[in-house]
Formats: structure tokens, C-alpha cells, sequence
């Protein structure tokens, strides 16, 4: 497989910048806390495998997330360099490189010192192979992994301590760069070094951890590609799961359901004028309006086209093949569905109590995706592993608790209205009630 190039990288983080529409210095905190913060995840991750009742020998086979805190360090990276350099193209490997090979070569008795514990092989290699370090548009990031680790002065466990530690450290410089000038000046444990030699010795030591563990820098980026690709790339839409079935085991491409009061703190469900499912009350102790949460197994079809809980009140089971009348229209994968909606729920009321001090009617749950985070993506999904929904991404996945929880709010406020799905074209809308 080819590896990417570190170009190519540099230009999807630029597109899936999230922040370019914010002002540079809400940006620029964005990616300096982005990278501080995913560096404590990197030390989390690897300290507990360090740490880990496995055995001297096992502690460096990574684990996914290893791999994937990795990844997040490099993003946040190339995002701050962007920041940190408007208007210039700065690649932190190729910077880090130079600053290696400078400090070798300098008079002084730190780069003395650092001769000394060198091995005297690998300097020489390096300090040849930097004087040709490839250009930007070549660049790969085995080229950059490959070049640095001759520099290492410890191995193995010791190297991987290390590494741990100086990023903590590292983390700790790029955030001093936001405290006021007050402090910088009073507060002076640690140095005032320019964000370019940060960034590229994070770099570094994010590139010896993935030695060290036997990973490739290409396989992480390409993990975090894959990642952040299926969380922000709403372009690509996972196909109908029962495309090809027989037209009466299929949900119909454009339907409408009417939410109806059925009495006080009631719901009722109606398809072409005959009732959907029982009449719903709230079964709590206040209104939470969960008796319109059956919107959300209509957000379900319209964003994943995936519920079968609707599709059993519907009559549109795929009996036509057994396996999956059993597997994924059965009686588990409704009790499976019926659990992540409640977790996204209860998730959105957690989230939704802090807005709701003063507030004095129904605060809308996930109003933005400010509040959905891709760890609770990742959960919501390893609920339905091994069901077909499992290939949906994340990204629809987040279409679906937004905008079904945008219906569910006005349902909330109306206590009434019309739900259009819309298959084809993947949306959820609400329509008031009519005026009697």
C-alpha cells in the first residue's frame, strides 16, 4: 500500500478544519488546547498498557487506542502549525530535522554531550540523510519516523517512559503560550521557545512512540483519515439495507406520521389514518416528553435507514430470508434499538441540565454537535455490533440524533404535529398541527 504524503495530509486536515469559520484566536486556542489535551490521552493510553498485568514483554503491542490517541496528536499538530504560521507552509518534520542536525553540529557542551551518547553509526547516517532530507511535496512520514529515531539516545521501555514524560512537559510549554504576559513573565519554571520547535518535537516523540511500538506513521495517519473521514464527511451515504428486498419488506421511500395528543401527557402514533404502536405516555415521575421519543426510531430511518422497531409496527419485516427476519428485524435488535435511543437520550439530558438552570420550558436536547463527541459516537455504535447498522457512519449517526432531536423538541413545544421521513433524500422534518 502507498503511504500517504505528508502534503496530502496536510490538506485534509485543512479540510476538516472545523474551526475556519471562528476567529484566529478562538482557533488558534482550539488547536493549542487540542494537542495539550491529546497528548494526556497518548500518556493515558500508554500507560496503561505499560501498566497493564501482561507481562514485561507485551508492553509494546498497541492497542486501538494507542493508535488512535496517536493520530489525534498528529491532526492537532498540523492544525496548530497552520495557526501558528498564517500565510507560510511550515511542515514540523522537515523543522525538526534542521533543528536536529543544527544542534549536533553546534559548539556547545549540550551538543558535545549529545555526540557522546550517540551512536556513532546512526549520527553519521543521520546527520548524511538530513543534508537530502526530502522537499515538502515528497515528504512521507516514514521518511520523517525513520530519520529521527537514529537520534535516540534510550530504547525500549526507558525510551517509551521518556517519551511520556517529555511530552507532558512539552504540552505544558505550548499551553504557557496562552497565559497572559503577567504570568509568562512571573512564571519562568518553564521556557519561552518558539511553537515551531515545540511542534516539531512533539513530533519526534510522537514518531519514536510509534516505532516503538512497531507502527507505522502512515498506518496511523490513515487510521485517523479513516476516523475523522466517517465522523465530517457527510457526502457519502451508507446504501438502504433493504434495497433489493421485495417492495412490502421495504420502508416506504417518503412516508408522514402524525403525532397526536391521545389525552393528558399522552402520545399517539398514526400511519395512513390507523394507529402505529400503543399510545405512549411519558413513564416517569415529571414530563420529559419522552412519550415522542418514537420520533427518534423515525429519525433512525430517515438518517441510517435502520429500525426495527418501526419496522415492525409497519409490517415490513424481510420474511423473504429468514437469517435476516431473525437477526436484524428480530425481537433482540428491537430491544437493542429501544436501549440506544434511552442512552442517547439520557446522554442528551445530561448534557441539556446545565442550559436548563432558569430556563422556563423544554430545553432542546443536542442542539448542536458541539455536544456529541466522538467517544459517544464510538458507544452508540458498539451497541450494534453485528447488526447492519454497524456499517452506517458516524457521521449519520450524528444526523440522526440532531435532527431527530430537533423534531422531538418541537413535538415537546406543540404537543402535536406531522413527521415527514424522506429516505431518498435522508431528512426528517416536522410540521405543525393544524389549527381546529
Amino acid at each position: 500500500m502507498t503511504s500517504m504524503l505528508v502534503s496530502e495530509y496536510d490538506r485534509f486536515v485543512e479540510r476538516t478544519d472545523q474551526s475556519t469559520d471562528l476567529p484566529p484566536k478562538v482557533r488558534m486556542e482550539i488547536a493549542l488546547y487540542g494537542v495539550a489535551s491529546e497528548i494526556g490521552s497518548v500518556i493515558s493510553a500508554v500507560k496503561k498498557r505499560l501498566l497493564a498485568n501482561v507481562g514485561q514483554s507485551a508492553w509494546n503491542v498497541p492497542d486501538a487506542d494507542i493508535i488512535e490517541e496517536l493520530g489525534d496528536v498528529v491532526w492537532y499538530c498540523f492544525a496548530l502549525v497552520r495557526q501558528a504560521n498564517p500565510g507560510k507552509l511550515v511542515n514540523i518534520f522537515a523543522h525538526d530535522i534542521g533543528q536536529l542536525k543544527d544542534e549536533l553540529g553546534a559548539n556547545s557542551k549540550r551538543a558535545e554531550r549529545l555526540r557522546q551518547v550517540l551512536d556513532p553509526t546512526k549520527r553519521a547516517q543521520f546527520l548524511e540523510a538530513a543534508e537530502h532530507f526530502p522537499r515538502r511535496r515528497d515528504l512521507r512520514f516514514e521518511d520523517y519516523q525513520d530519520l529521527a529515531f537514529l537520534t535516540a539516545r534510550t530504547n525500549d521501555r526507558e525510551l517509551a517512559e521518556v517519551c511520556l514524560v517529555v511530552l507532558q512537559q512539552l504540552g505544558a510549554e505550548l499551553l504557557r503560550q496562552s497565559l497572559p504576559e503577567i504570568e509568562r513573565e512571573l512564571n519562568t519554571t518553564l521556557p519561552d521557545r518558539p511553537m515551531n520547535d515545540l511542534l516539531g518535537e512533539i513530533a519526534w516523540h510522537v514518531a519514536a512512540l510509534s516505532s516503538l511500538y512497531e507502527l507505522r506513521m502512515s498506518d496511523i495517519v490513515a487510521a485517523n483519515v479513516a476516523k475523522i473521514s466517517d465522523r465530517w464527511d457527510r457526502s457519502a451515504r451508507t446504501p438502504l439495507h433493504d434495497e433489493g428486498f421485495p417492495k412490502k419488506e421495504r420502508f416506504p421511500r417518503r412516508f408522514q406520521v402524525e403525532f397526536m395528543s391521545a389525552g393528558p401527557g399522552r402520545s399517539r402514533m398514526m400511519l395512513e389514518g390507523a394507529q402505529l404502536g400503543d399510545d405512549l405516555t411519558d413513564n416517569a415521575y415529571h414530563d420529559d416528553g419522552y412519550r415522542f421519543h418514537d420520533v427518534m426510531h423515525l429519525a433512525n430511518v430517515a438518517k441510517l435507514g435502520w429500525s426495527p422497531v418501526l419496522r415492525s409496527l409497519m409490517a415490513r419485516k424481510r420474511k423473504s430470508d429468514p437469517e435476516v427476519d431473525e437477526v436484524e428485524d428480530g425481537a433482540r435488535a428491537r430491544i437493542v434499538e429501544e436501549a440506544v435511543v434511552k442512552a442517547i437520550h439520557a446522554e442528551g439530558v445530561r448534557l441539556a441540565t446545565v442550559r436548563a438552570v432558569g430556563a422556563t420550558g423544554p430545553v432542546q436536547l443536542f442542539p448542536g454537535s458541539g455536544d456529541i463527541s466522538f467517544s459517544f459516537l464510538k458507544g452508540i455504535r458498539a451497541l450494534v455490533t453485528d447488526l447492519e447498522v454497524a456499517k452506517n457512519r458516524l457521521s449519520e449517526w450524528e444526523a440522526a440524533i440532531l435532527d431527530g432531536y430537533a423534531v422531538f423538541h418541537q413535538l415537546r413545544l406543540f404537543g402535536a404535529g406531522v413527521v415527514t421521513v424522506d429516505m431518498n433524500e435522508r431528512t426528517i422534518t416536522f410540521q405543525q398541527p393544524t389549527a381546529i
